[in-house]
């Protein structure tokens, strides 16, 4: 005798085809934008949105949430409950939201910068930024790197006018304040914790920044007195610390490491056989290929995938890491959950175990271990500065996406421009070029294709610390890379294989043994 199909296998059972067929559909848009494959995505993401907002899905939901008696059950009817409070649209405006995104994805993909007349790539743009001493050569390149914004501004403006009518529809202030509450984030608790890092930083932050505007001058033979532009740092938007005039490991030896070989032989150690995802993964670059990076799991079980564009740099390296660590996440959360908590915890949780492994791209374990590169120049005091540095940067910079995605949600119509350069003044200390700057803003993609998400890579590092910390005071061993095998079964024991059955706050606390706090980052930081 079977058992009785409960309210959330029936909504298991039709989601979960939807889904996959809509996360295949994304992919092979990011991997080719034709127009067909537009349509086709544009097609799939309808469908599973339809369904969403089926209202006998929605009752599904509150039946799970009323009947469930486990706590397992328990938290599928929740995750199935936010699933669905985020939909909860009638079919004409999730018309328009799938069309707008999904186009704003193609244009994305397909566009490239205009360079003096040909064509270029987000990575040569990246290197000339991160190479050239030439100032006119890096004002046309940073310069082309925003060109997207005309393309994209009215359609961001419309989505954000789209997205708040969804969410007050659902009784929230606007679609930031919607996405916070189905995303289990407290808004008071997230600016709260952004003050607070502000404060903790403020002191050394300025130090840094000091420091690397001298770094700067030096390198490109500025007076010492010279105001400083936003092209002269070595990153479009300064999310990335620019390297010192001379960095041996990203200057010389980073060119010849094998990237995708140094991280398959790193993952492989701590026990995360990554030899399927690559093969199904799509790592170079090519014309209408999506020229960021991300990772997929396009069935909730095994068919896992990276979109890489790896080319002979440190920052690719870093990168590679990065997205496998997603994967690896993903790739250990326990087969035998149900299809609705078989996924990630929280965006914040696999952005932790993304960058734990990311930071190693500056660590002399795995330099040395893993990438083949001389002791001397893996072991160089340099490079933990440059950590460092590349974290406060970081941490600036999230300060200007999230409080601006906040305004920009409270009034899609508003100045962003200002409003904008305001931010970037304020926390990244980076002077707005003179002139009108109107659409520098809209050039950052995840506002279309990631909303609401950014916070989440500044947690993810917090976590990253404290997960860091704990492996330490575990293995006895400073770094991952110098205890792969013990570092990567605590990881998977204590952090990813439950999957979404823990909400991310427990899952925090139960696996370091405290609940989510600044101090590790802001100890690493502030550490000389």
């Amino acid at each position: 005798m079977t058992d009785a199909v409960t309210p959330l296998d029936h909504a298991e059972s039709r989601l979960a085809p939807l889904e996959r067929a809509a996360l295949t559909a994304s992919w092979q848009l990011a991997c080719a934008a034709t127009a067909e494959n537009q349509s086709a995505s544009e097609q799939a993401s309808l469908a599973l949105h339809t369904v969403l907002a089926d209202p006998a899905l929605d009752a599904d939901a509150a039946t799970a949430a009323g009947t469930a008696e486990t706590p397992v059950d328990r938290r599928r009817a929740e995750q199935l409950r936010l699933w669905t409070a985020a939909n909860r649209r009638p079919r004409e405006l999730i018309e328009r939201i799938v069309a707008l995104e999904t186009e704003v994805a193609s244009l994305h993909s397909r566009h490239r910068a205009d360079l003096d007349g040909a064509p270029a790539s987000a990575n040569d743009i990246d290197e000339i930024l991160r190479s050239s001493t030439d100032v006119g050569v890096r004002r046309a390149a940073w310069e082309a790197s925003k060109s997207i914004g005309a393309a994209v501004d009215g359609r961001l403006r419309e989505l954000a006018h789209l997205r708040n009518d969804a969410a007050r529809r659902s009784g929230y202030r606007d679609h930031y304040a919607l996405a916070l509450a189905l995303d289990e984030l407290d808004e008071g608790w997230l600016y709260a914790t952004l003050d607070r890092l502000d404060s903790e930083l403020h002191v050394s932050h300025q130090a840094e920044k000091a420091a690397i505007d001298r770094d700067v001058r030096n390198r490109l033979g500025l007076a010492r007195d010279e105001p400083l532009a936003p092209w002269h740092y070595s990153d479009p938007f300064f999310q990335e610390a620019p390297s010192p005039a001379y960095d041996p490991l990203a200057d010389d030896a980073a060119p010849g490491i094998d990237i995708v070989g140094a991280a398959r032989a790193y993952f492989n150690d701590l026990g995360d056989d990554v030899g399927a995802i690559l093969e199904r993964s799509d790592l170079y670059p090519r014309d209408g290929k999506d020229e960021h990076a991300f990772q997929t799991t396009l069935d909730r079980g095994d068919d896992i995938r990276v979109l890489c564009n790896v080319a002979p740099s440190l920052r690719s390296l870093e990168t590679m890491l990065h997205e496998l660590g997603h994967a690896v996440y993903d790739a250990s959360i326990e087969p035998t959950l149900p299809w609705l908590l078989r996924r990630i915890a929280h965006v914040l949780t696999t952005e932790a175990v993304a960058m734990l492994h990311g930071r190693r791209a500056r660590d002399p374990v795995f330099l040395t271990r893993y990438a083949g590169i001389a002791p001397e120049v893996a072991e160089a005091p340099l490079n933990g500065a440059i950590t460092r540095r590349g974290l406060h940067v970081f941490v600036a910079w999230v300060q200007v996406m999230a409080r601006f995605e906040r305004a920009f949600y409270a009034d899609p119509d508003r100045d962003l421009a200002t409003h904008w350069w305001d931010l970037v003044e304020r926390y990244q200390q980076v002077a707005r070029p003179a002139g009108p700057r109107p659409h520098d803003w809209a050039a950052k993609v995840h506002l279309a294709n990631a909303p609401v998400y950014y916070h989440n890579y500044l947690l993810g590092e917090v976590a990253a610390s404290q997960l860091e910390a704990m492996l330490t005071a575990e293995t006895g061993a400073a770094s991952p890379a110098a205890a792969p095998r013990a570092a990567g079964a605590l990881l998977r024991e204590r952090f990813t294989r439950h999957g979404a059955r823990l909400r991310w706050d427990d899952l925090v606390e139960q696996a370091t043994g405290e609940p989510l706090t600044t101090r590790h980052l802001a100890d690493l930081l502030t550490s000389s």
